[in-house]
């Protein structure tokens, strides 16, 4: 027995430090690594779903702390285009709608909103073919007063359209505020005179 004491102290002092106080270093079972190991990884997980969820948001409401979406287009925000405004009604006139307008005609629009219209409103149009895609005015530089209140509709001579902007496809979008979504729009075309065809050059008789 004595023996047997011995030799676990020998192997008591194998196992310490170079140097150290004697004090025997903390040694885990393998069971208890594995635990161990679990817990770190469910607390890795968590942490990591906790930050995805503050700086991702959800599917339905998007990332935290992301500004509002603008507000929607009014109901009814669908412009119409003609050639004159029912001024009793403050529509385009009945018979009057086309979105085809050629030089000489008058270019009206109007659109029908379910609550009175802002005053003024801000006009963008974007040339969509016929020529370069591009924004040709901009919702600052078309300030527009209502023509026809509480209505919101206006006309103006297609000559001046086809002046500042030329024949070609375009979308108009109306704005009670430019920093927000539009409350209408509305697609539109001006369209050119067709392209003479050369004369034919006279027969010379033999």
């Amino acid at each position: 027995m004595r023996r047997q004491l011995r030799r676990m102290g020998g192997a008591r002092s194998m196992a310490r430090r170079p140097g150290g106080d004697g004090a025997l270093p903390l040694t885990l079972s393998p069971r208890v690594l594995r635990i161990g190991g679990w817990v770190v990884a469910i607390l890795l997980i968590t942490g990591i779903a906790v930050v995805v969820g503050l700086l991702g948001g959800d599917a339905d409401t998007g990332p935290l702390g992301a500004s509002p979406s603008a507000s929607a287009p009014a109901a009814g925000g669908t412009i119409a285009f003609g050639t004159s405004i029912d001024q009793a009604t403050g529509q385009v006139a009945a018979g009057a709608g086309t979105d085809r307008f050629v030089e000489g005609n008058t270019f009206a629009y109007s659109v029908p909103l379910s609550e009175t219209a802002p005053d003024p409103v801000f006009v963008e149009v974007r040339r969509t073919g016929g020529g370069l895609a591009e924004i040709v005015q901009a919702p600052v530089d078309g300030r527009q007063a209502l023509e026809y209140p509480p209505a919101l509709a206006f006309d103006v001579p297609a000559d001046d359209l086809f002046e500042v902007f030329g024949p070609g496809e375009y979308l108009m979008l109306i704005y009670a505020d430019p920093a927000l979504a539009p409350i209408a729009e509305g697609s539109f075309i001006l369209v050119g005179a067709p392209a003479a065809s050369p004369s034919a050059s006279p027969s010379v008789a033999p």
